[in-house]
C-alpha cells in the first residue's frame, strides 16, 4: 500500500486497502476496519473502479456489523449483493461473484436477526444456501450454514441450528477452512449452554479458543470469554464465570465491538439473575444496561430477552405490576419479531401472574 501510493498507483492501492480492511474485521479491530473499509470504498468510487467497489462494500458492511451498527451494515451489504447480482463477473482476482455474493447474503441473514427482522434473515439465509448448493464448494457450504445456524439459534429452533452448525462444524474440520472454524465452534458453544449442556459448551468453547488464538482471530477471542462465562456459572464456578464476561465487556467496550458488548452485559445479568436476593439490586442495575445497549443497536431479541430477565427480576423482588410491564414489552418485541419458541414462554411467565 505505502509503496502503491509513493509511486502514484491508485489501482493498486486500492487494492492493498480493500485487502487490509478484509483482513482486519478478524485480525483487527472494527475502529480500524471501519476506518480503512470507508477509504477503500471512497477511493473505489474515485477511481470509479466497480471490480473492488463490490468487495470494499460487503467488507465495511461486515465491519459495522461488528461494531453494532446494524442499518449501516444493512446498508453496505446491500449495495454490494446488487452490485455482484447484476454483474457477477467484476470482482477482484482470486475471488468469484457468487462466491461473494454468498457472503453478502449469509451476512445480510445475520444482520436481520440481530434486528429481530426474521422474515428477511430467512430470506437472505435461503439465497446463501441455494447459492451454495450450486457453487458446490466447502467453503461456500459451511459460510451458508453458519449462518443459517445462527438464524435458526436466534429464533429459539434450536435442533435446526444444531444440524446447520453440526455440517459447518465438520466441513470446516474435513476441509480445513479454518476461517470458520473458530466462529463456528463459538456458536455451537452458545447453542449447548442454551440446552443445557454447560460441560459440553465448556469444551468446545476452550477449543475455539485455542483455535482463534492460533490464528490471530481477534473478534472470535474476544466474544469466546462471554460463552465461556455463561458455561463456567452453569456448571457452579460463578465467580469465574463473571470474571470472565465482565473482562469480555472491557474488551469489546475498548475495541468496539457493540454486538460482543452488549452479549456480554447481558450474560453478566443473567448470571447475577441466577444468584437470588442477595445480588437482586446488582443483577436489576445491570440488566437495565444491556436493555439501554440492546435498545440502543435495535437488536430486538437480545431486548426482548433482558426485558424477560428484568421481569423475573422485579416479580422476585415483590415488583409484580413492574415485572408485568417489562414481560408486556418482551411479548411485544417477540411478536413483531415472530419469535414463537420465546413468545410462548413470555406469554406462559405472563399468565402466572393472572393466576394470582
Amino acid at each position: 500500500e505505502a509503496r502503491s501510493e509513493k509511486i502514484g498507483d491508485e489501482g493498486r492501492r486500492l487494492a492493498s486497502i480493500a485487502i487490509r480492511a478484509a483482513a482486519l474485521n478478524f485480525h483487527g479491530t472494527p475502529y480500524e476496519a471501519i476506518t480503512a473499509g470507508e477509504q477503500a470504498v471512497a477511493l473505489a468510487n474515485r477511481l470509479n473502479n466497480t471490480t473492488w467497489l463490490a468487495f470494499a462494500e460487503y467488507g465495511l458492511g461486515q465491519s459495522y456489523f461488528l461494531a453494532g451498527r446494524y442499518r449501516d451494515a444493512e446498508l453496505w451489504l446491500g449495495r454490494a449483493s446488487a452490485r455482484l447480482a447484476s454483474a457477477p463477473e467484476d470482482v477482484p482476482p482470486g475471488t468469484t461473484g457468487s462466491n461473494l455474493l454468498l457472503l453478502c447474503y449469509m451476512m445480510k441473514a445475520i444482520v436481520y436477526a440481530w434486528l429481530g427482522e426474521f422474515d428477511e434473515a430467512e430470506r437472505c439465509s435461503g439465497q446463501a444456501s441455494d447459492l451454495a448448493e450450486t457453487n458446490d464448494r466447502p467453503y461456500d457450504m459451511i459460510a451458508a450454514d453458519y449462518g443459517r445456524g445462527l438464524v435458526q439459534m436466534m429464533r429459539g429452533n434450536l435442533e435446526e441450528a444444531e444440524s446447520a452448525l453440526d455440517r459447518a462444524f465438520r466441513l470446516s474440520r474435513e476441509s480445513e477452512v479454518q476461517l470458520f472454524l473458530p466462529l463456528v465452534m463459538c456458536a455451537l458453544g452458545n447453542l449447548y449452554s442454551q440446552q443445557g449442556h454447560a460441560a459440553r459448551a465448556r469444551d468446545i468453547l476452550l477449543q475455539a479458543k485455542g483455535e482463534a488464538e492460533a490464528l490471530g482471530h481477534v473478534t472470535s477471542t474476544v466474544v469466546v470469554s462471554a460463552y465461556l462465562g455463561a458455561a463456567y456459572s452453569q456448571l457452579g464456578d460463578i465467580q469465574r464465570g463473571l470474571t470472565l464476561v465482565r473482562a469480555c465487556q472491557a474488551g469489546a467496550k475498548q475495541k468496539g465491538y457493540g454486538s460482543i458488548e452488549a452479549l456480554a452485559v447481558y450474560c453478566e445479568a443473567a448470571i447475577l439473575s441466577s444468584q437470588g436476593t442477595p445480588v437482586a439490586a446488582e443483577a436489576i442495575g445491570c440488566i437495565k444496561r444491556a436493555i439501554e445497549i440492546a435498545a440502543r443497536l435495535e437488536a430486538r431479541p437480545l431486548l426482548g430477552a433482558a426485558r424477560g430477565i428484568l421481569a423475573r427480576l422485579l416479580a422476585a423482588s415483590g415488583r409484580t405490576a413492574e415485572a408485568q410491564d417489562e414481560l408486556a414489552q418482551a411479548i411485544a418485541l417477540f411478536d413483531k419479531s415472530k419469535m414463537t419458541v420465546q413468545l410462548e414462554r413470555a406469554k406462559a411467565a405472563l399468565s402466572k401472574f393472572s393466576d394470582l
